[in-house]
């Protein structure tokens, strides 16, 4: 199977201007990063430049997905220039320069192996794939980006042993390797995996939903080790595909396909199980990048009990100021809008590796919350002066701190905010302020069960995609609004993927789809009515229970919708069909087989 080079094309393409001021010998540099302060300390190892005398500003960033964490040339470029000239440069690209050469993703050349029972209960698996990074691209390094998070193809199933060999090539392609809406390969890692378990259910023919129930990691192995070495801290499967089925109407919809296959029509039904792995997890797992994935939080309440919270990551619209108010303002009793959240400067924020791999709130969310619990404990200190009781006799119930025993004597945290600035306890320094750097003990695995339902017209091979149900669990929700709003906005990349991107070259290297023209973005006239549901499974190790959810829509639904397909042509006796799914590659299968001939 082959995963096609697609690329995140966000909204807005990538851009900075470097301001070098020669009198005082500081750089200023704006730009469209996910990562502000990685591309300082890129800039200061580059230029000799001392990161004090950096300044990064990333402002709104219209959309990254992953595009926008590297260091391209044009910044390098950009940087250099106005150190040799004294003047700001500025460095914007065009539509085809992002798509053309800004770093793509996937391109992935897959064979999965599954030894199995006749019953469908799978033993073992073996997969080999290789890896077009384009040229002179460091991340080819096989060591690197192309294994990654491979080892993820086990999936959500209880395999006993399992072997992942990865390679990259570098090619006269253009360069890149980028996590496109995914944690570092697991989207080509799941739809491997979904799609194989499809063709193992066909081949045995077992429903692939009941394949799926007979080989799931039951919820009661949870911590579970899998065979290449991942720990996922928990789930529950079989609840969340069980959910997915009954919100779907799965038996009626069987019932309903072959009442149309006996007409000879093409209905088909997509299962995809899939579990994801994000957060940027500890060093032990990125040995190969020789850094830990930690990030920062830094929280000031002032004396009126507002507050200014800053982190080290930076949103591209995953509405990271609602989302992490909330936290803030849920461990310290106040009102999100008693909160400011503020990212993308480096001469304020704290360090931080950035947005990416759906690691905002795992990491980001758990510095903010542990920095309010540090605020939350020097705030009982206070507390306890103003009560006039010992520090154990004060009592936090979520909203203001009392006193054992003594009913209807509480100060709020604006009353503390207050008295931190004005009546501290003797031994107890002034202010109310905390600064947390999380450095997460483990990944977090939010997983799913995606169905789609396609017809397939059989004049021109146009799919329309009837229904699309995605049932997603992220451990514990923090905004249902924002969740719902990324898992819509996933999906609909993941339609894309599946239906309508891909950038190919000809034989002499040429980029035959640098341009929207030529490379499909889908309207909304193109894109499925989508339809969503959640389980809720925490993750253990995490301070708030979360795991995150801004990529499990794309590495979830690729595989769902050829799947479908697939369903829809199988009693043609087609197995697989590589994406993505031009209405062309499916009218030539119908005429293969005499189909309006």
């Amino acid at each position: 199977m082959r995963f096609q080079r697609v690329h995140p094309s966000p909204l807005e393409p990538c851009g900075c201007v470097a301001d070098y001021n020669t009198a005082t010998g500081r750089l200023t540099f704006y730009v469209t990063s996910q990562a502000p302060h990685v591309h300082r300390t890129v800039i200061a190892m580059l230029s000799g430049i001392p990161e004090h005398q950096i300044r990064v500003i990333s402002p709104d960033i219209g959309g990254g997905f992953g595009n926008k964490v590297g260091v391209y040339p044009g910044y390098v470029v950009a940087v250099a220039a106005s150190l040799k000239l004294g003047v700001p440069v500025k460095w914007i690209e065009t539509r085809t320069e992002n798509i053309a050469s800004t770093s793509f993703a996937r391109d992935f050349h897959m064979t999965c192996e599954i030894a199995a029972r006749e019953d469908g209960k799978v033993l073992g698996l073996r997969v080999k794939t290789i890896a077009d990074h384009g040229a002179f691209d460091a991340a080819a390094n096989p060591t690197k980006f192309p294994a990654g998070l491979f080892n993820i193809v086990t999936g959500s199933y209880d395999f006993k042993a399992a072997f992942v060999e990865v390679d990259a090539v570098y090619t006269n392609k253009a360069p890149g390797g980028v996590a496109y809406r995914c944690s570092f390969r697991v989207t080509e890692a799941a739809y491997l995996i979904e799609r194989t378990m499809d063709v193992l259910a066909q081949r045995l023919k077992i429903d692939p939903a009941e394949l799926r129930f007979r080989n799931f990691i039951r919820k009661d192995q949870f911590p579970y080790k899998s065979p290449t070495g991942w720990v996922y801290d928990s789930g529950d499967y079989e609840k969340t595909l069980k959910l997915a089925l009954e919100r779907i109407g799965y038996d009626e919809l069987r019932k309903e396909q072959a009442e149309k296959r006996a007409r000879g029509e093409f209905m088909g039904i997509g299962i995809s199980t899939f579990t994801e792995i994000v957060g940027g997890g500890p060093k032990n797992t990125f040995d190969i990048l020789g850094i830990k994935m930690f990030d920062s939080a830094e929280i000031r309440v002032h004396p009126t009990g507002k507050v200014i919270a800053r982190l080290g990551v930076r949103h591209q619209g995953q509405g990271h100021e609602t989302t992490f108010a909330q936290i803030i303002a849920e461990e310290l009793g106040l009102s999100a809008d008693d909160v400011l959240i503020e990212e993308g400067d480096t001469d304020t924020a704290p360090y931080g590796l950035g947005t990416y791999a759906s690691r905002s709130t795992p990491t980001a969310g758990a510095a903010a919350a542990l920095c309010a619990r540090r605020i939350r404990e020097k705030a009982r200190k206070i507390a306890a002066h103003l009560l006039e009781v010992g520090e154990d006799d004060v009592v936090w119930d979520g909203t203001a701190f009392s006193a054992k025993g003594l009913p209807g004597k509480s100060v709020t945290m604006k009353d503390v905010a207050f008295a931190a600035y004005t009546d501290v306890p003797d031994g107890v320094e002034p202010g109310l302020e905390a600064t947390y750097y999380y450095d997460p003990p483990n990944l977090t695995f939010p997983h799913g069960a995606y169905i789609a339902v396609v017809d397939i017209d059989k004049g021109t091979g146009a799919v329309k995609v009837r229904r699309f149900l995605a049932v997603d669990d992220c451990g514990n929700v923090i905004n249902p609004m924002i969740v719902e709003g990324q898992v819509h906005g996933g999906l609909t990349e993941g339609f894309a993927i599946a239906f309508m991107q891909d950038i190919p070259y000809d034989s002499n290297g040429n980029c035959l789809a640098p341009n929207w023209m030529d490379y499909l973005v889908p309207t909304a006239l193109d894109t499925p009515h989508w339809e969503t549901d959640r389980t809720v499974t925490p993750s253990p190790h995490h301070p708030i229970g979360a795991k995150g959810v801004g990529e499990s829509p794309n590495v979830g639904s690729p595989a769902a919708f050829v799947n479908a397909v697939v369903d829809a042509l199988s009693p043609l006796g087609v197995e697989h069909i590589d994406m993505p799914l031009y209405p062309w590659k499916i009218w030539k299968i119908l005429r293969e087989h005499g189909i309006n001939e």
